[in-house]
């Protein structure tokens, strides 16, 4: 009888091996990869369910240099076969009484108002704190920790960068920068590395129970 993984230690055993690439192969992903890629960020949990992010799908070759250039020549982000930029919105949009609240509200069960009535007394702890914007952007490093765990499945590599200066970014794209800020850069594609091990502490120096 062969012993048989369970899904967590299959899905562990992907995540040791995957690692920041920051060198990438010339081979293109194919359309499929992408999208597989793309569905992990969709289905990825956001703060109320609001969803405020948009995923930029990077493959031009000339749209790719003037990325690179955005993000201080990084190798990873010019040399990857796709770069995904996740965007997230700024606080205006968040406004409970506007349209983009009132567009995504109205898909969950009950009512508009039972969702809004749950959503406003948040929305104020956040702007009260001044947080709406950083609490919009890290929506992002869900998706993108769901997308990176994803394509490790089909032996794709990526790196999360934060590196780039924004505004040159926002550019590349042409996006409203009152609209959108700009998240995470993602490189994603076949290594041109080999896979690193990882370096990490010992689970017993980073958990205490309570």
């Amino acid at each position: 009888m062969h012993d048989r993984h369970s899904p967590m230690e299959t899905f562990l055993e992907l995540m040791h091996v995957r690692f920041a690439c920051k060198s990438f192969t010339s081979e293109p992903l194919g359309s499929a990869q992408i999208r597989m890629i793309l569905e992990a960020g969709r289905l990825s949990p956001t703060s109320f369910g609001l969803e405020g992010w948009r995923f930029h799908v990077v493959t031009d070759p000339a749209m790719r240099k003037d990325l690179a250039a955005a993000c201080f020549a990084q190798e990873s982000v010019a040399s990857a076969a796709v770069n995904i930029i996740i965007t997230a919105l700024r606080a205006e949009s968040y406004a409970p009484y506007g349209a983009f609240v009132a567009q995504r509200g109205i898909r969950f069960p009950g009512t508009l108002e039972a969702f809004i009535d749950d959503y406003v007394g948040y929305h104020q702890f956040l702007q009260e704190s001044g947080r709406i914007e950083c609490w919009s952007r890290s929506q992002c490093y869900i998706a993108a920790a769901n997308m990176m765990n994803a394509a490790a499945t089909e032996g794709i590599q990526s790196c999360a960068i934060e590196g780039f200066k924004e505004e040159e970014v926002i550019k590349v794209l042409g996006i409203d920068a009152h609209v959108w800020q700009v998240g995470l850069v993602i490189p994603f594609g076949l290594p041109a590395e080999p896979v690193r091990p990882k370096i990490r502490e010992p689970l017993e120096h980073l958990v205490e129970y309570h």
